[in-house]
């Protein structure tokens, strides 16, 4: 780095490298290099005449001890306009300065405008363009961009999320770090921000093939600028042309998969000094036909939020949450409607939404996104389908005549993506997750967040946008998005065809395996149960287990706490100002730490410091949980604080007192159980059987876990065959993890078990077996849905969970053609 601050090589030998003229100390002459040709030396001449047709480049004098910055303007080069720097036979009379924007440099050059014949009358606008300027202004310019340095932002801004003046403070510091050279900045800042949204407009009317057609750049249509996912359907495009009279049970591969979603990170702020900002190309690309929007968004200003079903409680907080704090805003957030199979964005697939989540704006951006289609089957993945589709066909009459897609003569299904579609109850999931949807393969409908993550990271820089620049940054960053998506789908679909093909040989070997062992009756009940289900979307859902009469944990909590309430209505409980749901629900939380805490020390000889530090935080909160826990004991059951001071009496007084993971609790099933009565017990009527109902949830979690961690470990086994290498045991770290997981579930509900059948938990569900730490390595034991030939004694056991998991297993590889009893596997979803 020192060598270049210095002569170098021409240390001893000071000579231009052109004319070969010498220098000497005694020698006034000036000596240059120039960073962008090299090292070399040069004299003042050779410098000018070799930069005649370069006046960008850098250029740096000797003082004697170091070099100085120095610009081909201070040596006098005057670059000739029209001829590429060429002497011109007429030039103009006047020299004018420009600002030219080259990356990395900001550049002062003095231009010469030409004005003979080989110009071809062409004005000044036409000459800088020509010369690969481009010039902020269309009257008098005074400063320039070059083509390659507004390129070059278009791709930091869409890949990096560099905005406009970060660019050009960087620029400025590479110019001169100390700013002294008089330059003002903030005008620069304000016309290349222009000069950078005009120049990825023009690319993309330019990529589009808008430059050619005669009616010019004004009649181009809505969405045509858009670039255009490659592997979805297109009439006339990529599909063959009797593709309408295919097979039914083939018309599948002709389906468009759309995902839509709210996103309200995307938010605009209202300016009190704004001005009007339209967008370049207002609906040519992947934004909404601004003023046709606004005017249909303007007759539903009093609609309300979308909501979700009331029951889908969790969801339903999401969404308040994401669609609060709108003060203050002209745009709240955006909505959005992508191809769910590619992740590309729909053309005119994307629009502002001016106040949370509204029938008026998803319906509007959703059809403008499907305008033009002409396919047979159509499947929408929204996350609250389940009110949205509700009298969707009414309120798409209400829409523009150019949105009105004909719903009834389109088979639509209408589907909640695989991953919210947990948020939602299971009645909900059943009806609508994209799950269960045929023909939709792997596709999990959550697409549309990928574009998410893409845009978000703009969000900060265009919250205090204009309305048009915000949209137009969204829309190259859109278009650059679609791009990469289509350049890798080559290798997107082969690796995902390699894995479709093996996972479809595995799961028709798992289909075949079942199928053996299931009476021909059983299986034709099951073909006509699919049938049913496919014709009628509410009946009972064949890819699901039937657990109607094993409620959830949160369901069997919702359930004693309005039976609580039902007594308090009628004046027939205590009013302590905490239910006693909500006491019971602690004092089954504290058991849970109390369970996490031991199992977190078992087995452990050593544990490292910043581990114990870990568990002894645990152990402080724990105990304060313990102690509001004994307070509204003492209100809920009175009996308990006897109880404990007897065993209080009974504990050597020399030893430790236990640990908070080791403390008794006394809940009502662990009080004496002399009498049967509550009161008697020393506990609130009715509590005991509310801690049984609760139990029962506990254990109907716990061994729902169970069983997910044992198809888990079986899945590791069958389909993860990894060698181990010389430094692992057999075990893979995955299984290792597995069994780390289980017992604390065994525990879990092996307790839960004792305790609701010891507090009558038979009366509110079926019995449940003893649990022990065997079955985390016998899946058959407590899953027993392993296929076994029929006749054989595994067959034989006649349990009701058995049949559905099995049911279930084969439902999964079975789909009935159209028409035809065909047999047909689908991909795993």
């Amino acid at each position: 780095m020192l060598r270049h601050e210095g002569l170098a090589d021409a240390l001893d030998s000071q000579e231009c490298a052109h004319c070969n003229e010498a220098f000497s100390q005694d020698d006034a002459a000036r000596i240059f290099k120039c960073v962008d040709c090299g090292e070399f030396l040069q004299c003042e001449g050779c410098c000018l005449a070799t930069h005649a047709r370069s006046p960008l480049h850098v250029i740096k004098e000797w003082s004697g001890n170091f070099w100085v910055d120095c610009t081909l303007t201070q040596l006098g080069l005057i670059y000739q306009l029209g001829h590429g720097g060429f002497p011109c036979i007429f030039p103009d009379d006047a020299v004018q300065n420009m600002t030219v924007i080259e990356a990395p440099f900001i550049h002062q050059v003095r231009v010469r405008f030409c004005k003979c014949a080989k110009s071809d009358n062409a004005d000044n606008l036409e000459q800088l363009m020509r010369n690969s300027w481009y010039p902020a202004t269309v009257t008098d310019p005074g400063t320039c961009a070059t083509f390659r340095s507004l390129e070059s932002y278009r791709l930091y801004n869409v890949v990096g999320n560099m905005n406009v003046r970060d660019f050009m403070t960087a620029l400025e510091r590479m110019t001169d770090t100390t700013a002294s050279s008089g330059m003002t900045w903030l005008p620069r800042y304000k016309q290349f921000g222009r000069m950078a949204r005009q120049w990825s407009f023009l690319k993309r009317l330019r990529r589009a093939g808008r430059g050619h057609d005669p009616a010019g750049p004004d009649a181009t249509k809505l969405g045509e600028c858009a670039v255009n996912c490659w592997a979805c359907p297109h009439d006339e495009r990529n599909l063959p042309p009797d593709w309408r009279n295919v097979d039914p049970k083939f018309q599948f591969l002709y389906m468009l998969l759309l995902a839509v979603d709210a996103n309200f990170r995307l938010k605009n702020c209202m300016r009190a000094n704004g001005i009007d900002d339209p967008s370049l190309g207002p609906g040519w690309g992947y934004w909404v036909e601004p003023r046709k929007y606004c005017r249909h968004v303007k007759k539903y200003v009093q609609e309300k939020d979308v909501r979700c079903c009331f029951s889908c409680i969790a969801f339903a907080a999401l969404l308040q949450k994401d669609t609060r704090l709108t003060t203050g805003l002209r745009v709240s957030g955006v909505g959005g409607c992508v191809c769910a199979r590619h992740e590309c964005v729909r053309p005119n697939g994307l629009g502002d939404l001016q106040k949370g989540e509204r029938y008026a704006n998803m319906d509007f951006i959703v059809m403008a996104a499907l305008a033009g289609f002409s396919l047979l089957l159509l499947t929408i993945s929204y996350d609250i389908t389940f009110q949205w589709k509700t009298n969707l066909a009414e309120r798409v009459k209400k829409l523009p005549k150019d949105l009105r897609l004909p719903l009834d003569s389109i088979k639509v299904q209408y589907a909640l993506p695989v991953w919210h579609a947990a948020s939602h109850n299971q009645e909900c999931q059943n009806q609508n997750s994209l799950s269960f949807k045929p023909g939709v393969g792997k596709s999990d409908g959550e697409s549309v967040e990928c574009v998410w993550s893409v845009l978000n990271p703009a969000a900060p820089s265009t919250k205090d946008q204009g309305e048009g620049n915000q949209a137009d940054t969204f829309e190259g960053k859109s278009d650059n998005h679609n791009y990469l998506k289509n350049v890798g789908q080559g290798e997107a679909l082969q690796r995902k065809l390699v894995v479709a093909i093996a996972e479809r040989d595995k799961q028709i070997r798992a289909f075949e395996a079942v199928t053996v062992t299931v009476e021909p009756a059983l299986l034709e009940s099951w073909k006509k149960m699919i049938d049913d289900w496919l014709e009628d979307g509410t009946k009972e859902n064949p890819y699901t287990l039937n657990r109607k009469d094993c409620p959830s944990e949160a369901e069997v909590r919702l359930q004693v706490r309005k039976d609580e309430d039902g007594l308090a209505a009628g004046a027939k409980a205590p009013l302590y100002g905490q239910s006693a749901t909500a006491f019971l629900v602690a004092g089954i939380q504290i058991e849970d730490s109390q369970r996490r805490i031991l199992a977190e020390r078992s087995g452990s000889v050593f544990v490292a410091a910043d581990r114990e530090n870990k568990i002894q935080e645990w152990r402080h909160t724990l105990l304060s949980k313990i102690a509001r826990f004994r307070s509204l004991q003492k209100l809920y059951m009175p009996g308990a604080e006897a109880v404990i001071a007897e065993a209080e009496a009974g504990r050597d007084f020399e030893a430790r007192p236990p640990k908070p993971e080791k403390i008794k609790l006394w809940m009502p099933s662990q009080m004496p159980a002399e009498n049967e009565d509550d009161v008697l017990r020393g506990c609130v009527k009715g509590l005991r059987e509310m801690e049984a109902k609760l139990r029962v949830g506990q254990c109907e979690n716990s061994l729902a876990s169970l069983r997910s961690r044992l198809h888990a470990k079986r899945w590791l086994i069958t389909t993860i065959s990894v060698a181990p290498s010389p430094t692992e045991s057999p075990q893979s770290s995955s299984e290792q993890a597995l069994e780390k997981r289980a017992p604390p579930s065994l525990t879990f509900g092996s307790r839960s078990s004792s305790s609701s059948l010891d507090g009558e938990g038979t009366l509110h569900s079926p019995g449940f077996p003893p649990v022990s730490t065997r079955h985390a390595r016998n899946r058959s034991s407590l899953l027993p849905d392993v296929p076994s030939p029929r006749g054989s004694r595994g067959n034989t056991h006649g349990m009701p969970l058995a049949h559905e998991a099995k049911r279930v297993r084969w439902d999964d590889g079975w789909l009935p053609g159209g028409g035809t009893r065909c047999l047909r596997f689908r991909l795993p979803r």
